[in-house]
């Protein structure tokens, strides 16, 4: 799992040119500019976790504790293909974590998916 801090470093993710580009999108969306994304996300101390596919297997425990951090997600968007960019909001101001995540990896990850969506949200199939 890769932790970003800055909007900066979506260049450093390993993940395919079409994930990124529609991660960017979206995270760059309410800005003007990426420099006010920037300065925001430093000020709000706001983070993405990125998982990859073949991370699952590894260390389960990490996964649990990141499956608890979302469990209540403000917003899960389908960004391309099965990839899905949930939200959750930890400060008055805004703030929060993203985690970039695959659909049918590993079954926490689809739980959280279909919790979001029995809870009246939707997401993008």
């Amino acid at each position: 799992m890769q932790t970003l801090t800055s909007p900066l470093q979506f260049d450093l993710l390993p993940h395919v040119e079409t994930v990124k580009v529609a991660l960017m999108a979206e995270l760059l969306m309410p800005f003007d500019s990426t420099k006010d994304a920037e300065m925001f996300w430093k000020e709000t101390d706001t983070k993405l976790f990125a998982l990859l596919p073949e991370e699952m297997a590894l260390d389960s425990n990490s996964l649990a504790v990141i499956s608890e951090q979302f469990e209540c997600v403000e917003s899960i968007v389908h960004l391309t293909e099965n990839w899905y960019l949930a939200l959750v909001i930890t400060s008055q101001d805004g703030g929060g974590s993203y985690l970039l995540f695959q659909q049918f990896i590993h079954p926490l990850l689809d739980q959280l998916l279909t919790k979001y969506n029995t809870k009246g949200e939707h997401y993008d199939q």
